[in-house]
């Protein structure tokens, strides 16, 4: 190889280190831009997480209080009495299941995200509904609470595993990232590798 030759392909392989190195210099901030927005979503994903287990946790104390007071013997004349010693239980009751139905996603797909979920807002209604009956069955309450607690769990472990894992979006990228850098680097190996070759007049 002459030496107008050689120079001619030492600026052909610095030319394609260079773009290599802007390749992976773009992709690396690419995937620091994707983990911020990553961080700021696991942020928020917490603060849900740690509401409806508060919220949860409401309606279970709730559900204690009410029953607790309804059951305890009253005389017909007595109900009104009842009903203003129930009110803020009652009305705070109703309050809470509105802000968890508003967090919850009634079309969740999620394999055991989606059934827990719709068996969640199931029971809730049901709750609703035991309280709301001129006679309430209260011997349904403990395996609702049960049943409540039990997928609400689920749920709230769902979500950790994405707080701990990433999101499915971000655990995509971060892949396809990587791999992306990886290739360039073989190219780049690969490239310097035949260009040795070539040099050494082995090819």
């Amino acid at each position: 190889m002459t030496e107008a030759g050689g120079l001619i392909v030492a600026a052909i392989i610095a030319g394609a280190v260079a773009i290599i190195a802007a390749i992976i210099t773009g992709v690396v901030s690419f995937l620091s831009l994707i983990t911020s927005k990553e961080q700021s979503v696991s942020e928020h994903r917490q603060q849900w997480i740690d509401a409806l287990r508060k919220d949860i946790a409401i309606i279970v104390g709730r559900v204690v209080a009410i029953h607790g007071e309804s059951i305890t013997e009253q005389d017909d004349d007595d109900q009104d009495k009842l009903w203003h010693r129930l009110k803020g239980e009652l009305t705070g009751f109703n309050r809470v299941i509105v802000r968890i139905r508003l967090r919850l996603n009634p079309n969740e797909k999620g394999e055991k995200e989606g059934p827990a979920t719709k068996a969640v807002l199931d029971t809730l209604e049901k709750l609703k509904s035991v309280f709301a009956s001129p006679k309430p069955q209260f011997h349904e309450l403990d395996g609702l609470v049960n049943t409540l607690v039990d997928n609400s769990q689920v749920i709230l472990k769902e979500n950790w595993n994405r707080v701990r894992d990433g999101e499915p979006i971000y655990q995509k990228a971060k892949r396809n990232t990587w791999i992306a850098v990886k290739v360039f680097v073989g190219l780049g190996v690969i490239g310097a590798i035949l260009y040795g070759l070539r040099w050494f007049k082995v090819i």
